[in-house]
């Protein structure tokens, strides 16, 4: 698969090594998914924290470390809810061959968070 023109242009200002991730599950992947939100500002950050989204303004999004994904139905018009797992396992396996240690909200224990991949 490959990604839209508007996940490339969410995965500006994003670390290269999360982004060459990104791009190389992208293309393995045997499914479709979108990048929904990457570099982040500060003013965005306040009001996720404030509406419940995000519980902190320490947020690797802010520096660039951070993005969100979701997986989509094949057709691409919805979130394909039953395929976070299998987009993880392929975020840290791609992410192991190129040696970088990454994160997923998925894992977290007090705010799940499955859409969410951040470099460790």
């Amino acid at each position: 698969m490959e990604l839209s023109k508007t996940s490339m242009e969410r995965l500006e200002g994003v670390d290269e090594r999360l982004k060459a991730i990104v791009i190389e599950c992208a293309v393995r992947c045997k499914f479709p998914f979108n990048v929904s939100e990457g570099l982040r500002t500060v003013e965005k950050q306040r009001e996720y924290v404030r509406q419940g989204k995000s519980r902190t303004m320490k947020s690797k999004h802010l520096i660039g470390k951070a993005v969100d994904l979701y997986p989509l139905t094949m057709n691409r018009k919805q979130v394909d809810w039953s395929r976070f797992d299998d987009l993880a396992e392929l975020m840290f396996q791609v992410a192991s061959e190129q040696g970088v240690a990454i994160v997923w909200g998925g894992n977290w224990k007090s705010f799940v968070d499955k859409s969410h991949f951040e470099m460790g």
